[in-house]
């Protein structure tokens, strides 16, 4: 899927806010599917927050999609609560929204450039370590929107 126009990705936040991935078009996006029942999600998402953090000045935005089913809504709430996670998280819980993007398992990350192509991907952890990442989202939030 690399090299090729993200899918389109439309849904709620957890907040029941409208959510539409085209509308995040100019910046570079982390985007990271994921569930609250996935242990490597869970260890992921300290360093999902610090690029978040670190990196949102230069038009950068991570954002979670939880395919949690729709009972679990209060502990995905209580997850992002307890990893004080400040980017957006949309809810899936019948995966539709991630559909078009070839998920095999969880957490499975893709890196969207300012032009809405993905650039990277990631079927497992994304960990501090990673240098794969961090060369392709330098080269994403160098080139111009």
């Amino acid at each position: 899927m690399t090299g090729t126009q993200a899918p389109a990705l439309v849904g709620k936040t957890l907040d029941g806010e409208p959510f539409d991935l085209a509308s995040m078009r100019g910046q570079v996006v982390l985007l990271n599917v994921w569930a609250t029942w996935c242990q490597p999600c869970r260890e992921e998402l300290p360093e999902l927050e610090r690029l978040h953090e670190l990196y949102a000045s230069r038009g950068f935005s991570v954002v979670g999609v939880s395919v949690d089913r729709r009972a679990a809504l209060r502990a995905v709430r209580a997850m992002v609560d307890d990893f004080s996670l400040t980017y957006p998280i949309v809810f899936d819980p019948e995966a539709e929204a991630v559909g078009p993007w070839q998920i095999r398992g969880y957490p499975t990350t893709f890196l969207v450039d300012r032009s809405g192509a993905i650039v990277w991907r990631i079927d497992g952890i994304v960990r501090p370590t990673d240098s794969d990442l961090a060369t392709h989202l330098e080269a994403a939030l160098a080139a111009s929107p």
